[in-house]
Parts: structure tokens; sequence; C-alpha cells
């Protein structure tokens, strides 16, 4: 005979409550938590100087390029693939941008045209070995930046270039509506463009699946080698568009200012992939650029020595990669 009391109380019974962590969404957000952290400590020790407009607005300008870029090679990893020729690509870009306004009397326009067009054939090499010819992305992508390296240097002789802009291009890299510099209103507008794309079309379910699962996605139908090689098309364009923003931005062309994006670029996608949804995604990306951006910011601010940046890229690139791997882990003990 059933104890009717017993299974009403247990119908009732009200649930246990929700985890402090689990109603915060600490696991899933916790770049905002850390970004709010880092603004208060630092607004403490640099009274006057941190909290301040042209903080917040130079702050915002200097996380812009690497947003594109993290943006840009976000989406063949979104396909399973690496792109780490991006920054090379963002450097050769800037360099003939500015070698080209020296040398020749094109308007801008076109000078961008030409930049993007030889960053767009490098993606074509890179999408079309590592689609097609199925070449392991991260060797192929690791060579192709040696090669544009090579390219970079034939072209400065291993000297700085100093470009020949028009106001009107200048104020493209440097102006701002209010706090929002162009640059990072740029950013935004790309990002929204990514969203929409990978969350709400069937081409960015379709490359979520090819990351996720290549072979039952060809046993689906979907079109794996065009999907891969597509991606890496966009990636070397936003790399090419990047590159022409930079040079609007500082004018000046140098080897070694694009591959300086490597680190801190690849560090905001590995890092956003432990927010908001466990993978690479947009808004994940965008926190935590606001995380490194913040960070960065402050310790410029007190006095930092310039090989500190260097060791906070490294080690958020290294604390994203364990958060990701333990709880890839624990999902995987779950399941």
């Amino acid at each position: 005979m059933v104890d009717t009391a017993t299974t009403t109380d247990t119908a009732t019974a009200p649930r246990p409550p929700r985890g402090i962590m689990t109603m915060l969404a600490i696991d899933r957000l916790s770049g905002i938590y850390a970004t709010g952290l880092l603004v208060l400590f630092f607004t403490l020790q640099l009274p006057g100087l941190f909290f301040t407009e042209v903080t917040f607005k130079t702050e915002l300008a200097s996380v812009a390029i690497t947003g594109i870029l993290a943006i840009g090679i976000l989406v063949p990893m979104v396909a399973g693939m690496f792109d780490l020729s991006f920054a090379s690509l963002a450097g050769l870009s800037l360099i003939l941008v500015v070698w080209l306004s020296a040398e020749t009397t094109y308007p801008e326009i076109v000078l961008a045209l030409i930049a993007i067009g030889v960053c767009l054939i490098a993606g074509v090499v890179n999408g079309f070995l590592v689609a097609y010819l199925e070449l392991d992305s991260l060797v192929v992508t690791l060579a192709m930046s040696s090669v544009l390296t090579g390219l970079a240097e034939l072209v400065t002789k291993s000297s700085q270039l100093y470009g020949i802009f028009t106001p009107e291009f200048e104020s493209l890299g440097r102006d701002s509506i209010g706090p929002f510099p162009y640059l990072f209103l740029i950013l935004l507008a790309l990002a929204l463009g990514v969203w929409v794309w990978l969350e709400h079309t069937t081409t960015g379910r379709y490359a979520l699946a090819v990351g996720s699962n290549p072979v039952a996605s060809r046993l689906a139908g979907i079109n794996v080698r065009r999907i891969r090689f597509s991606t890496f098309l966009f990636s070397s364009l936003v790399a090419g568009v990047a590159g022409v923003l930079l040079a609007a931005q500082i004018g000046i062309g140098a080897t070694t200012t694009g591959p300086g994006f490597l680190l801190p670029t690849i560090a905001a996608v590995f890092l956003g992939a432990t927010q908001v949804k466990g993978r690479v995604n947009v808004v994940g990306t965008l926190i935590a650029l606001l995380v490194i951006g913040t960070g960065i910011k402050g310790l410029q601010l007190w006095g930092a020595e310039p090989w500190v940046t260097n060791f906070f890229n490294g080690a958020v690139l290294l604390l994203a990669i364990t958060a990701g791997t333990l709880r890839t882990r624990q999902a995987a003990r779950r399941g």
C-alpha cells in the first residue's frame, strides 16, 4: 500500500535552492566580474587617473584591432581549424598600405583594396591546402606566417616606413563619436554580423557542426570542404581590413607590428571560449577583450614595465586553456 502522505509531501517539497555561483552565472560570466574587480582595484590605486573618459576611450581604441582580428580567427576556429597567419597578414596589409601611400599617388581606397587583395590570395592558399588537400591547419598557417613575414621584410628592407595619408583616412583610425572610437564601433559592427551569422543562420550552424564532428557533418550532406575554405577566406579578409585600419591609426609600417597581435588575439578567443557558451563565441570574446584591455591599461598607467604586457597576455592564455580543459573534462564525466 502506498503512503499517500509521503507521496504528497514528496511531490510538493520545494526544490533545493540553487547555488550562489549558479544564480550569478559566475562560471559563464566570470570575465565581467573580473573586469569589475580590475576597474575597482585600479580606480582605488590610481584615483583621478584610471576611471576617466580619456582612459576609457584609449582602452577601447587599444583593444579594437585585437578584437577585430579575434572575431576574424574565431570563424575558422568554429569550424575546427586554426589560423596562425592572421597577425602576419595584418602586418603585411599595414606595410603595403603605408608603403604604397609614400610610393604612389593612388587614393587610400585603392591602397586598401590592393592590401586586402593580397591577404585574400594568402587566404585562398591556406584554405585550399587545409580544406582540399587536408593538410594540418596549424602547420600550413604557421608556414604561411613565415612567408608573409619574409614578404614584409622585403618591402620594408627591415626599416620603418612612414605613410602619407589624407586627414579623412587618419580620422578613421583616430577619431571617435563621443567616448567611442570609430575603430571600436567597427569592431562592434563586425561582431554583430558574425554573431547573427553564427547563432541565427543555417550556414553558421553548419560551421558549428563541422567543428564539432566533420565526419558526421559530411554524412549529413554538409559540404565540409567549402565551409572550411570559406572560413579561411573570411579570416584573411578581416586580417587585411585590420591592417588597413591599423595604418589609419598609427601611420607607420614595421615588420614587428603585426606579429605583436598574435598572443593577445589568441588569448582573447580562448578566454572568450570559457564565457557564456563554453565554446568559442562572439559575446565571450568581447568579454575577454574587456578583461585583457582593462588589465593592460591599468598596468600601463600604474607604471609597469613593457614586459608585464607579454606576461599578462601569456598568463591569461594559460588560464583560459586550463579552464577550458577542466570544463570539458567535467562535462565528459557528467555525460
